[in-house]
């Protein structure tokens, strides 16, 4: 019911996209406004794509899944990590050898996702990461150590590399969805 518009109506639902199978629910605390926000925008549909990349598709496609298609995506992410390893790193080599104080994160939102692949679990620990890397280059840049331009440009990056991955979902999904599309074209258009 709409509580605000003085009429007992029921409320029209978006059709039921609740996916089957065993769920895990994770929280995880983020700091960075901007990297929340690619989080909200964001996640739920990552997540939905990669269950369909590697639960359904796989299930419907079987030996004509594009086995390619999910390797690519499993290495995104692991490059995406790796970049965010090596900043973590050379912020924190910069703080060492200045001998300055790591920070603390301000005010964390704590964010809740439905886990239902491996891949969407190294998906979290990407937001997870390069928020901690955002933390420690705001750190080096509040105590004089990093430039204005150059903390721009690295908290970018940071940002930007879940949603490098987000791009690498969307593509593997569209790549699935193509060749199930094309499965049930065949099948339907019978023997010939």
């Amino acid at each position: 019911m709409d509580q605000h518009d003085g009429f007992a109506r029921p409320e029209i639902r978006p059709p039921d996209r609740t996916l089957r199978g065993t769920c895990i629910t994770r929280t995880v605390d983020l700091a960075n406004p901007r990297l929340i926000g690619v989080w909200k925008w964001n996640f739920e549909e990552a997540s939905c794509r990669l269950y369909a990349v590697c639960v359904y598709a796989p299930n419907v496609l079987r030996d004509a899944y594009p086995l390619e298609e999910l390797q690519h995506l499993k290495d995104c992410v692991a490059q995406q990590a790796h970049k965010v390893e090596k900043m973590i790193d050379w912020t924190r080599a910069q703080l060492d050898a200045a001998g300055l104080n790591s920070g603390e994160p301000g005010r964390v939102e704590p964010l809740s996702a439905d886990i239902r692949t491996p891949l969407a679990s190294a998906y979290v620990d990407l937001f997870v990461r390069a928020d901690l890397a955002i933390q420690l280059l705001d750190a080096l840049w509040l105590q004089g150590e990093l430039t204005d331009a150059g903390h721009a440009e690295r908290t970018g990056a940071m940002r930007r590399a879940p949603l490098s991955v987000l791009g690498g979902i969307q593509r593997a999904h569209a790549q699935c969805r193509e060749r199930i599309e094309a499965l049930y074209r065949q099948r339907d258009a019978g023997p010939q």
